[in-house]
């Protein structure tokens, strides 16, 4: 049968079955472990770091390949002004009403840097303790199956090559159970994410007609610290910037001149505790006029997911966090100044009695909606200017000053804003019931990742709806050595793809 025919056998729609078919799914599964693992390990083979142009179109035709075997063709989809293509490939449901979007990447992190214990793209099965690999174990003869708590160990295992091979396997186990898609599928990996996402909206502006959908599902991240599955309705935005401050010229003798002339280090010290207390407050004028409080609903989320804060805390060797050990939930609602480092003389070894030049602070705001970065750099400008400080932008200003301790020079990161879909959306609602059917448990409900990605461009320049629905372990070492996806969380994975796309259409209702 011609790979077009076998896509619209596949996704033409039936009822949906009240049952969950996580057991049809996992019988089907066992008897085809080996073939899952051998196509997972030779996309993990491939190197996929985004600068890497020949690396990059290796992996485009290995998954061009990979989809049109189940009958999906994939066509590249490029921003006009260059950056890694975008993969696109959609599979038409006749009857259908609704669309959704999947989405993963296909690159990932560098490597360098050394601490790996094998070759980071020579995938290895192994047993881990205490997230540390331990002994490596082989591959199951055809037919035979693994045992679920080894890992796949390999750079993008888990972040995000796993949840593509998912994907792969989902397609297979709907083909081989007879089972039949009751949404329309559209597939969209994007190939630089890991190296910021530079062109990405215009990539969506771009193909905007391509990529109309009712939801964009993301598959990346991982799931809860304590292994509960997890949905994630937004991010936090972010915005970086660094302040320089300025004293002499020149180094001064400490005993000379260190009461006299004007410390860089200080003033660095002293505007840090200006804007931030030590328990998280941001203490610039206006900081949280845009800030929405807390629900009560957005409490009791925040209560649920916080169940394993004492154990974090103890595994950290805290006693405290901020706040007075407010839930760690709570927190990552609201938004954040974090100092990344300081920079100022030296210490140790290299310390001299000395009055530093110059001393710098790098910090980085994480958002909530409402939030916009431009507001953000302008009440950090004008607190500066309280402080007595010209704010320049100009890196060699102190050079041609005769008031250099009056300088304060600012760097910005771009920045970008935050995303939050509301959890009473049917959608949320529809996506909440079927992982619960396919986990056979309730997944916890993240209203906002602490972490940052920039999920607006989706909703910039397509309007999109966007849920996360991560899959991959928590402990997986994602951008570090010995990166890794527990087989479970793969399995996990196909399980709740074929669920998704099985049962979504129907659970959800059609479109008015």
């Amino acid at each position: 049968m011609r790979p077009f025919l076998l896509a619209a056998a596949l996704f033409a729609p039936i009822a949906m079955q009240a049952q969950p078919l996580r057991p049809q799914v996992d019988a089907w599964r066992k008897a085809h472990e080996r073939e899952i693992l051998d196509e997972a390990f030779a996309l993990l083979a491939i190197p996929n770091v985004a600068s890497n142009q020949d690396d990059i179109a290796r992996n485009v035709a290995f998954l061009t390949q990979a989809f049109a075997k189940r009958g999906v063709t994939l066509v590249e989809l490029r921003a006009p002004s260059g950056g890694s293509p975008a993969l696109f490939g959609e599979i038409k449901v006749p009857g259908a009403t609704r669309t959704v979007v999947m989405y993963a990447h296909y690159d990932g992190q560098p490597v360098a840097g050394g601490g790996w214990e094998s070759e980071p793209f020579t995938p290895k099965l192994s047993r881990y303790a205490n997230s540390a690999p331990t002994v490596d174990v082989p591959l199951p003869a055809p037919g035979d199956t693994v045992d679920p708590e080894v890992r796949i160990r390999a750079r993008s295992a888990s972040d995000d090559k796993g949840p593509i091979v998912a994907m792969l396997a989902a397609l297979d186990a709907m083909k081989a159970l007879n089972q039949r898609s009751t949404v329309n599928v559209k597939f969209f990996l994007e190939g630089e994410e890991e190296a910021g996402s530079n062109h990405l909206g215009e990539l969506l502006r771009t193909h905007k007609d391509k990529l109309q959908s009712d939801a964009w599902l993301f598959f990346d991240g991982p799931v809860h610290v304590s292994g509960t599955p997890q949905i994630v309705l937004g991010v936090r935005g972010v915005m970086g910037a660094e302040v320089t401050f300025y004293g002499a010229n020149r180094a001064l003798h400490s005993g000379h001149y260190g009461n006299w002339s004007p410390n860089p280090a200080v003033a660095v010290a002293t505007f840090i505790a200006s804007i931030r207390d030590n328990d998280g407050r941001i203490k610039m004028p206006g900081f949280y006029n845009d800030v929405p409080a807390l629900t009560a609903g957005d409490r009791a989320l925040a209560r649920a997911l916080s169940v394993t804060d004492d154990s974090v805390r103890s595994s950290l060797g805290l006693s405290r966090t901020e706040a007075n050990s407010a839930p760690l939930g709570e927190r990552i609602m609201q938004p954040a100044l974090n100092i990344r480092g300081i920079r100022g003389g030296n210490v140790g070894a290299g310390a001299s009695n000395a009055v530093p030049t110059s001393a710098s602070v790098s910090i980085d705001f994480r958002l909530v909606p409402d939030q916009q970065p431009a507001r953000i750099r302008t009440l950090l400008e004008q607190h500066l200017a309280a402080l007595g400080y010209t704010v320049v932008r100009d890196a060699n200003a102190a050079s041609r000053s005769n008031d250099r301790s009056r300088l304060a020079y600012v760097s910005y990161d771009s920045g970008y804003t935050a995303v939050r879909v509301p959890s009473a959306l049917p959608v949320v609602q529809a996506v909440k019931r079927l992982m619960a059917r396919s986990y056979g448990q309730e997944p916890f409900t993240l209203p906002i990742l602490g972490g940052s990605l920039p999920l607006f461009h989706f909703v910039e320049q397509l309007g999109a709806t966007v849920i996360t629905v991560p899959t991959v372990n928590a402990d997986n070492s994602q951008h570090a050595p010995n990166e890794n996806l527990r087989v479970r969380n793969l399995w996990d994975g196909i399980g709740l793809m074929v669920e998704l796309m099985s049962s979504l259409g129907k659970e959800w209702g059609p479109r008015s």
